[in-house]
């Protein structure tokens, strides 16, 4: 916009005032005024002209927050496909392809009907839609997987119930206790001691069980042979701090005139009772020539 002049005075170009030599404003107020740039447009929702800076600009543009929630808030009426009750749908919805039905009892009732079976392994009846019905034996996973694994009864130590397990957990040395809540309130001899105790009666040797030795709990004392027999499971006589705590235990038993005879968990269990009742006694009468 050309500047305008009455003579010599200078005029603001903004708002009409007089300005000093030089400048093309009167204050910096008509300055910054100036420079805001600013783009019409029309309400998508009414229809009125305003102004928004250029950066605002969208596809759909609203005036004000009211007209925003009036257009998008959009209802119509519609009538239900099962019961033809007349019922309001919101414009979005249809949009996605949805609000045909007036409720979720309406919509459930054009479903096909679902068939029922029962799981082989829970026996727990469960059903499924009837495209799904050939596929489906069992109602879980878990079931599925179950049924596939090889189990073995067993008898807890603790409280004597009978459970099942996968053989897999038998190999790895599970299966004495049906709970862990069983396996922490235990109190009795390991299995390996059990064993070693039946391989003894069946030798005819005399022995004591759990003797304390000062600080020190012994598995069996023969006392004629004065010799200590200790059944030691890898999972807990291999520690390092096991191991040290072993070491001083012989050290007290043999100023006492005691020999320890230490037999492993995997010794134990790969012999039968009678093979290892046979093999225990030898190794004594060796040790101890009684």
């Amino acid at each position: 916009m050309p500047l305008r002049s009455r003579g010599k005075e200078k005029i603001c170009i903004l708002c009409g005032k007089l300005r000093s030599w030089g400048n093309k404003f009167c204050s910096r107020e008509c300055k910054s005024l100036s420079q805001i740039k600013r783009i019409t447009l029309a309400c998508f929702g009414c229809g009125k002209e305003f102004q928004v800076h250029p950066y605002l600009k969208r596809k759909t543009n609203y005036c004000s927050m009211r007209c925003y929630w009036d257009s998008t808030r959009l209802k119509k009426e519609r009538f239900c496909k099962v019961c033809n009750k007349r019922f309001v749908a919101k414009n979005y919805l249809i949009v996605k392809g949805f609000g045909f039905y007036c409720s979720r009892e309406c919509q459930y009732k054009t479903y096909p009907k679902q068939v029922k079976k029962t799981c082989p392994q829970c026996k727990r009846i469960y059903y499924v839609c009837p495209s799904w019905a050939p596929k489906r034996t069992f109602c879980s996973k878990k079931c599925q997987d179950d049924s596939m694994r090889d189990y073995v009864s067993r008898v807890c130590r603790k409280c004597k119930k009978k459970f099942d397990l996968p053989r897999s957990d038998l190999d790895r040395g599970r299966g004495n206790f049906c709970t862990y809540r069983c396996y922490l309130t235990y109190r009795g001899p390991s299995t390996l001691e059990e064993k070693m105790e039946r391989a003894l009666d069946l030798a005819g040797i005399k022995f004591e069980r759990e003797v304390k030795f000062k600080r020190f709990h012994v598995d069996f004392l023969l006392e004629h042979a004065k010799s200590i027999i200790e059944c030691d499971g890898e999972y807990w006589h291999l520690k390092p701090k096991i191991q040290e705590r072993d070491k001083r235990k012989e050290k007290l038993l043999s100023r006492m005139g005691y020999r320890v005879l230490r037999f492993s968990g995997k010794t134990i269990n790969k012999f039968s009772d009678d093979v290892l009742a046979t093999m225990v006694g030898e190794i004594v009468y060796q040790q101890t020539g009684c």
